[in-house]
């Protein structure tokens, strides 16, 4: 049952990412047609992660306290409504801005409780001895639906337009839910004691937090988490100006460089995957930040269609040195009590200046030109990432995962499990 369940979460996840790569293209494509605008696009991607970021803060405990995989459908049926709206309104003719930008509110706010409650329910159906290969081939899976995704909704979008890739993209939200209906009954991660009261809430909501005020190693790779996401994101939301303005190209072109991305991190992904468990954690995983930077960098500095295809491959092909063992980490790190909460803030911290890198970056591509962004958003978490290895509170990163003894652990139940020696 837990191999069912498993491979039913594998295949929920990897619809919802393939679906989710016909609906950002599309919804890009079509402000950018109707507003010329790049400050619009960031707007776009600000008006979805500020919703989200509020959600994973207040709707943390969520995750722990209902059925996770209920949840789940929930939000993903919330989201197939949330893409009707400019999907209807495309259809009648009737498509305008607000369309656009209600539907990225709302599916900011589903999705910011969607992956952390699946990553949740991976180590209880996983086991603790295959954790690492599990999220790899999660991530693989991930890849690969966001490898293939692009490349069709690029070819699509440029001969169809974009209305037909946003059909696609609510298909995959129906099969999701359908998957997700079909899983069998997992038990709730734990009962919520006696009548709701603001109180109790706020504190599961802290005690999402707690774990990083015990793992400080951890909340510091998360804050450089943050800082490649805010480049990552500016970087990404502007890549319709990019192709079209600076490489002179149109959505086919689009697709093709986001789907060598997604091979990139596919590639990636397979060397992780074959590594196994990696011991030098810390240089590993500020090395591929700060490389993905320099790439970017690079990436500004060169118009060329094939370097920044070879671009794409290769800082994607660095970001699973980062997450798998992120994502092995967490799982292995917090009790199972308490991993909808974790995930939600850990979300959380990693996308906490996305909205404001996707506003930034349209900002800064409006008045110095997309090169230069590029070149600026390469630079930052490049930096960042060297100053970072002086840190001292990341080297327990490189220690073994020891478990304390029942006795000793502090806070009874709700505290982490684990913890990281020299």
């Amino acid at each position: 049952m837990l191999k069912r369940s498993y491979f039913g979460l594998l295949s929920t996840i990897s619809l919802s990412t393939f679906g989710d790569t016909f609906g950002l293209l599309a919804m890009e494509w079509m402000v950018y047609e109707l507003t010329g605008s790049k400050l619009a696009m960031g707007a776009l991607v600000l008006c979805s992660g500020i919703p989200e970021l509020l959600i994973r803060l207040l709707g943390s405990p969520l995750s722990d306290r209902l059925n996770r995989v209920r949840l789940m459908a929930f939000l993903a049926a919330i989201r197939l409504l949330a893409i009707a709206l400019p999907l209807g309104m495309g259809l009648a003719g009737q498509l305008q801005l607000w369309h656009l930008f209600a539907a990225a509110a709302l599916s900011g706010a589903c999705s910011a409780l969607f992956l952390p409650t699946a990553m949740a329910i991976v180590p209880g159906v996983a086991g603790g001895r295959k954790l690492m290969r599990a999220f790899a081939v999660i991530d693989g899976c991930k890849g690969a639906a966001a490898l293939l995704g692009p490349a069709l909704a690029g070819v699509l979008t440029a001969s169809s337009g974009a209305i037909p890739a946003l059909g696609i993209n609510a298909l995959c939200y129906a099969a999701a839910i359908a998957t997700l209906l079909c899983l069998p009954k997992l038990a709730k991660p734990q009962e919520a004691a006696g009548s709701f009261s603001v109180q109790a809430y706020l504190k599961e909501i802290a005690e999402g937090f707690s774990f990083y005020k015990q793992f400080p190693s951890m909340l510091a790779i998360m804050i450089m988490v943050s800082i490649s996401n805010f480049s990552s994101i500016a970087v990404w939301t502007l890549m319709v100006p990019y192709v079209r303005e600076v490489l002179q190209r149109d959505a086919a072109a689009l697709g093709t460089l986001s789907t060598a991305s997604a091979l990139g991190y596919l590639t990636g992904i397979s060397v992780v995957s074959l590594m196994g468990e990696v011991k030098h954690r810390r240089l590993v995983m500020l090395g591929s930040l700060g490389g993905m930077g320099i790439i970017i960098a690079l990436w500004g500095l060169i118009p060329s269609y094939p370097f920044a295809l070879t671009a794409a491959f290769s800082s994607a092909a660095l970001g699973p040195f980062f997450g798998s063992i992120s994502s092995t980490l967490h799982g292995r790190l917090v009790p199972g009590s308490l991993q909808g909460r974790v995930n939600s803030i850990r979300f959380l911290i990693g996308g906490s200046l996305q909205p404001a890198g996707a506003f930034a970056g349209g900002l800064v591509a409006e008045v110095y030109g997309v090169p230069t962004l590029f070149l600026a958003a390469g630079l930052l978490p490049a930096v960042c990432a060297g100053l970072a290895t002086l840190l001292p509170v990341l080297r327990p990163l490189d220690g073994e995962l020891q478990v304390p003894p029942a006795e000793s652990r502090p806070g009874g139940s709700n505290a982490a499990l684990v913890t990281l020696a020299k």
